[in-house]
């Protein structure tokens, strides 16, 4: 099967495998053949900077990177680190609100693993795509558990947005549109549930009054906001849509990361079917051919390497139909290393693709 580029490119994968390298050497490669392209990664390590020499200021900002391996070039490559206190201003510019930035609540939320990182990473993504300025958008996910959640919180958004919490305004006695000076002091004037009662007053006695009604300040200030993320929900349907999204998965030959890799699918099965892409990454096989032992135990030693790799992939071919052979690269400067792999996606089909 042929590689095609599509609008979206998703790589998943746990961590150690080489993931975020492989999406920036993506990237790289397809705004080399002409493409405008869009690289985002939300993984809270922020490793794709040290790849990139993004500076730690320009997370949250869009940065236009046109020579990104030195070699005199004008490509069409934009990155961005995500910042989720940054996708909360633009949701404020958007909605003509300062509350969601101002709130102390939401701030702590928005901080690396506060809870709300894989929703506004969404929201980012679909932001971006509503620009229409990129052919592509490459989005680094986080690693292992973390893209799980990634996977997860279209549905968070669902579950969040869903009718019956209206009632909790309503117990609230806020209206649709109140004013800030009354909206914090209408509490607690109509029961709808008495679960929702007994646990505001059990946080009320915990933390103080004054807590509880910031945090449901925070709440309903995101519910007032709702239809930046209810327009996210549509992102769902393009990324399951096999016409606009590649979904890589990325592994490595040691025998605990195929593990991973193969449980992180069983965990997300309606995104990392099939006909998802497989990159088997880090293989030795291009240096080991190249080897000549000189004794039976050097030979033994070859022999393992090479028999190892191949039950990697007949094990992964089990599964998949897509899986591409990535050589490893010895070479400690990160630029160096992601050139080299921009390389080995130019000259794919001749480093193992399988075809269905």
């Amino acid at each position: 099967m042929e590689l095609k580029q599509k609008p979206f490119e998703i790589f998943s994968g746990t961590g150690g495998v080489g993931k975020t390298t492989l999406a920036a050497s993506r990237a790289i490669h397809l705004a080399q053949q002409g493409s405008s392209v869009l690289l985002i990664t939300i993984d809270p390590a922020k490793r794709l900077k040290e790849v990139l020499n993004i500076k730690d200021q320009d997370a949250g900002k869009i940065v236009s990177i046109t020579d990104p391996l030195g070699e005199g070039s004008s490509l069409k490559l934009d990155v961005e680190l995500m910042n989720p206190e940054e996708t909360i201003k633009r949701i404020a510019h958007q909605t003509e609100s300062d509350d969601i930035v101002n709130n102390r609540i939401l701030k702590i939320l928005a901080r690396p693993y506060g809870g709300l990182n894989e929703i506004l990473a969404i929201i980012e993504l679909q932001m971006n795509m509503d620009k229409n300025k990129y052919d592509v958008i490459v989005l680094d996910t986080p690693p292992g558990s973390h893209f799980l959640d990634f996977l997860e919180s279209v549905e968070k958004i669902r579950t969040f947005f869903d009718q019956n919490f209206v009632d909790i305004f309503n117990y609230l006695g806020k209206k649709s549109s109140p004013s800030k000076t009354s909206r914090s002091k209408r509490f607690m004037t109509k029961v709808v549930s008495s679960g929702v009662k007994k646990l505001l007053d059990y946080l009320s006695k915990v933390t103080g009054a004054s807590f509880v009604e910031e945090f449901l300040e925070a709440v309903y200030t995101l519910y007032q906001s709702r239809n930046v993320f209810l327009d996210a929900l549509d992102l769902q349907k393009g990324l399951q849509d096999e016409n606009k999204s590649t979904w890589f998965l990325v592994t490595s030959v040691e025998q605990n990361k195929l593990k991973e890799a193969m449980d992180l699918s069983e965990g997300a099965k309606n995104l990392l079917t099939e006909k998802s892409w497989v990159i088997l990454n880090k293989c030795l096989q291009a240096q080991v051919e190249q080897w000549n032992p000189k004794s039976e135990r050097e030979q033994l030693v070859k022999n393992s390497f090479v028999e190892r790799e191949k039950k990697h992939e007949e094990l992964l071919s089990s599964k998949f139909k897509n899986i591409l052979r990535f050589s490893e690269v010895l070479r400690p400067e990160p630029l160096e290393h992601v050139r080299e792999l921009v390389n080995q996606w130019t000259d794919y089909k001749l480093i193992g693709a399988k075809n269905g």
